[in-house]
């Protein structure tokens, strides 16, 4: 179906963002314009009767200006500034642009990797990518349909839903010294791409929420069950879910046993329990070894 100008002025409530995060979405906007301009300037090179997305350039250049004044009297990175009444149509805008922006700085990063920049200088990179997406997720709506104009068709649902990292490990906090952040580093050396820190859990923290903003961002998702991760006495019923992440037979979740045996796991959950799982009393090289040929496999 060929692409048609619209633009839904339901009011959808506000969106708050502090001023740091706002400029992600400014530059977004201001990424997303340019792009669309260049089509317009192109279109009447070839004889085009009319610019073809006026209307999207006004409405970009209205967010760009509105962005600009409340960014300059916003006084630090850490105000809020407020859209109150924004609409549907805007906040379509609003995800069209940081993932547009995303789109972007994921092919800045893809080049610097051809140039040969070590995997240090790039994972400050690739956090900034993975910050943009979780601004993204404040936004429920879908993009605007003018992200298909800007973007390469084959890359458009690639990057609506990427995975920017390989694996995220689920662990309790108590676990971490002692073994989780040795995991991570010796999967991190390996080139796996770890979300680590941001998927630690405490007391009070819901175990599938973790993991659905986990799996958001990632391939795979490795559990590390401890008698420290089962005293956070998730429910059973959420320790099960797990299993409803995983479709078509295909393992997201990868279970790490830390100091555990089956008999114990099959107190708290016995589907989990009976999920092919490697331990660390194998030895660290082992589970690094075996969580890559899952990832691999």
């Amino acid at each position: 179906m060929a692409y048609r100008y619209s633009f839904d002025d339901t009011d959808a409530g506000f969106l708050r963002l502090p001023k740091s995060d706002y400029q992600y979405l400014q530059e977004g906007f201001q990424l997303l314009c340019s792009q669309i301009a260049q089509w317009n300037e192109k279109s009447l090179e070839h004889g085009a009767l009319y610019p073809p997305y006026e209307n999207e350039i006004r409405d970009l250049e209205r967010m760009i200006k509105w962005g600009e004044s409340r960014l300059k009297t916003a006084s630090s990175p850490h105000t809020s500034i407020v859209v109150s009444g924004i609409s549907i149509g805007s906040m379509r805008y609003c995800k069209a642009a940081l993932i547009y922006l995303r789109y972007i700085k994921r092919k800045e990063i893809t080049d610097k990797e051809k140039e040969g920049w070590p995997s240090g200088a790039l994972q400050p990179l690739w956090d900034k990518v993975s910050y943009i997406q979780e601004i993204e997720q404040f936004i429920v709506y879908p993009p605007a349909d003018i992200l298909g104009e800007a973007m390469p068709k084959p890359d458009i649902q690639l990057t609506y839903t990427d995975n920017l990292w390989d694996v995220f490990v689920s662990h309790a906090s108590e676990d971490k010294e002692d073994f989780v952040s040795e995991l991570a580093l010796k999967l991190h050396e390996k080139g796996i791409k770890v979300w680590f820190d941001k998927s630690t859990l405490k007391v009070g923290d819901s175990l599938r929420r973790s993991i659905d903003k986990g799996l958001a961002s990632s391939k795979f998702g490795i559990v590390v069950l401890s008698h420290n991760f089962f005293n956070k006495e998730w429910p059973q019923k959420e320790l099960d879910g797990l299993v409803a992440l995983e479709s078509d037979g295909k393992k997201v979740i990868l279970p790490v046993w830390h100091n555990i045996t089956a008999e114990e796991i099959r107190a708290h959950s016995p589907m989990l329990a009976d999920r092919v799982a490697v331990s660390s009393k194998s030895g660290l090289d082992n589970v690094v070894n075996e969580l890559i040929a899952a990832i691999e496999d």
